[in-house]
C-alpha cells in the first residue's frame, strides 16, 4: 500500500512539473500569436495593392496580345516548355510541439510531388530535416537560409533566385506551399503558384474613367515590378505560416494543460483513496492489537 502511495505521489509531482512547462509555452505562444497576427493584418493591405497592380499589368499584356496575335507574350505568363519539374517551396516550422502543423504540410506536399522531376526547397528546419532523412527527394537547401526570422534581405535574395532560375527555364513552374490561417483554431495547408503569373483581374472603377498613364511598356513594367510582387507574396506567406504555427502550438499546449488537469484530478482521487485505505488499515491493526492484549 505504501508503495502505491509513493508511486502515485511521484506521478502527481511529475505531471505538475510538466504542466508548468506546457503552461509557460502556451503563454509564450499566445504572445507570439498576437504579434504575428498584427503583422499579418498590416501586410494584407500592402499585399492586396501589389497584387492589384500586377494583375493590371498582366491584363494589359493580354489585351495587347488579343488585339495583335503577333505580339509577344511574356514568358512569365506561361509555363516553361519541356519535361522539367516544378520547384516546390515548402514553409514548415523551426521548432516542434505544434501538433499536426508540420505533418499536415508533409502529407499535402507528398500528394503533389513527383520525385522523378520535381525539386523541393524547404523553408524551416523541420521540413529540411524531415526530407533529408527520408531521402529520395531532390532538395535545394539554399532556401533554408531564409529561416523564419523573416529578414527582408534574405527574402529579397531568394526572390531574385526564383526569377533567375525561371528565366533560365530550370523549372516548369514555381509553387509555394504554406499554411493558410483562417482563425485561431482553423488553419489548413494551401498552395499558390508564384510563376507563371495567373492573376485574377478585377477592374477598378477609377480605371474606367481615368486609367493610369504608363511611362514604360507593360512588358517593361512586368519585368521591373516582378521582384516586388514575388517579395510581397513570399514575405506575407512566411508571416501567415508563423501565425498558423503559433496558433497550432498554443492550441496543443492548451490541450496538454487540460489533459494534465484531468489526469491530476484522477490521480489525486486515487491517492486520497489509497491514503484513506492505508489509514483505515492502520486503525484496524491498532484496534485488533489492543483487543488481543
Amino acid at each position: 500500500m505504501a508503495g502505491n502511495l509513493t508511486k502515485t505521489k511521484r506521478r502527481i509531482a511529475s505531471i505538475s512539473s510538466t504542466k508548468k512547462i506546457t503552461k509557460a509555452m502556451e503563454m509564450v505562444a499566445s504572445v507570439k500569436l498576437k504579434r504575428f497576427k498584427n503583422s499579418f493584418e498590416r501586410l494584407l493591405a500592402y499585399q492586396e495593392e501589389v497584387y492589384n497592380q500586377m494583375s493590371y499589368i498582366v491584363h494589359l499584356i493580354k489585351e495587347e496580345y488579343e488585339e495583335d496575335k503577333n505580339a509577344t507574350v511574356s514568358h512569365y505568363l506561361q509555363e516553361n516548355d519541356g519535361e522539367k519539374g516544378t520547384l516546390y517551396l515548402l514553409i514548415t516550422s523551426d521548432l516542434g510541439l505544434c501538433a499536426g502543423y508540420n505533418s499536415n504540410l508533409f502529407k499535402f506536399l507528398e500528394e503533389r510531388f513527383d520525385k522523378e522531376k520535381d525539386v523541393l526547397a524547404p523553408i524551416g528546419n523541420k521540413g529540411l530535416t524531415h526530407y533529408l532523412r527520408d531521402g529520395g527527394y531532390k532538395i535545394d537547401e539554399s532556401f533554408a537560409s531564409i529561416g523564419l526570422s523573416v529578414e527582408e534581405k534574405s527574402v529579397i535574395e531568394r526572390c531574385a533566385k526564383i526569377k533567375q532560375e525561371f528565366n533560365e527555364e530550370k523549372y516548369r513552374k514555381v509553387v509555394l506551399i504554406y499554411t493558410n490561417y483562417l482563425n485561431s483554431i482553423s488553419f489548413v495547408p494551401n498552395e499558390e503558384t508564384l510563376l507563371p503569373l495567373n492573376l485574377e483581374y478585377k477592374e477598378e472603377d477609377y480605371r474606367k474613367n481615368a486609367p493610369e498613364l504608363l511611362e514604360e511598356t507593360p512588358h517593361d513594367l512586368l519585368h521591373s515590378f516582378l521582384p516586388t510582387y514575388l517579395y510581397s507574396r513570399l514575405y506575407t506567406r512566411l508571416v501567415e505560416s508563423q501565425l498558423s504555427e503559433q496558433a497550432s502550438r498554443r492550441n496543443a499546449m492548451e490541450n496538454a494543460n487540460d489533459n494534465a488537469d484531468e489526469l491530476l484530478r484522477t490521480l489525486t482521487i486515487e491517492y486520497n483513496k489509497a491514503r484513506q485505505g492505508a489509514i483505515t488499515q492502520e486503525i484496524v491493526e491498532v484496534v485488533s492489537g489492543a483487543n488481543a492484549s
